[in-house]
């Protein structure tokens, strides 16, 4: 039977932050836009994120993130998340129903390699999804969402879902030092230097409840 945990959601745990500017080609052809984003990229920053939460309304799971930049929407220039996974399946169904994330369910396994480096690998039951080596600094610093908002659109089942989630935490510099991406199953970012990377541990993030509207012309 499935249970419903609805909005807000307070999580903490850990995670990566990797920060891009994508071209609009890269974005149109390989970013898994859905049509209401095609034609409309406005360029910005976007991000690739890595996260193991510790703590959630439904429990700890995993999760691997792409956010391509902003797009025109409404007048508004919005952030969305094209691709996502998440490690459990009640993630997937309440991150839809909550937020209209598009979350689909995949293996996770985060893996110190050696001090201050890490191995994420991200995995179906059939495939390799992605795998990523990441080196942090020593330097901590506060990192807070206020720096980089990313307000986000999301378009589900005939509606259009609005959050802006707020996080905090202790940052510390990272370097990706290797990454390996299949490219049918998740955006292929190998091609692109990061323009900063960021380990966040700990944090704590809350997803509000969304604004919902109806599907009508943009």
């Amino acid at each position: 039977m499935k249970k419903d945990y609805p909005a807000p959601w307070t999580l903490s745990g850990k995670g990566y932050i990797l920060l891009y500017k994508f071209p609009e080609t890269f974005v149109e052809k390989k970013a898994n836009l859905t049509e209401f984003l095609k034609g409309h990229f406005a360029g910005g920053f976007g991000a690739l994120m890595l996260v193991d939460y510790s703590t959630s309304n439904v429990g700890p799971y995993s999760e691997l993130l792409f956010i391509p930049g902003k797009f025109k929407h409404k007048g508004k220039k919005l952030n969305s998340i094209s691709k996502i996974y998440v490690s459990t399946m009640i993630s997937v169904e309440n991150g839809r129903k909550n937020w209209g994330i598009p979350k689909e369910l995949a293996g996770f396994t985060f893996k110190s390699t050696k001090p201050h480096t890490e191995k994420i690998s991200v995995f179906s039951e059939e495939n390799a999804i992605a795998e990523f080596t990441l080196e942090s600094g020593k330097l901590s610093f506060p990192v807070n969402t206020k720096l980089f908002p990313f307000p986000l659109v999301q378009y589900y089942e005939g509606k259009y879902y609005y959050t802006t989630f707020q996080g905090s935490g202790t940052g510390k510099l990272a370097k990706l030092k290797d990454i390996n991406i299949n490219s049918k199953l998740f955006p292929d970012v190998s091609g692109f230097n990061p323009i900063i990377a960021i380990k966040v541990e700990p944090f704590k993030i809350t997803f509000p409840v969304a604004k919902i509207a109806e599907l009508e012309d943009r």
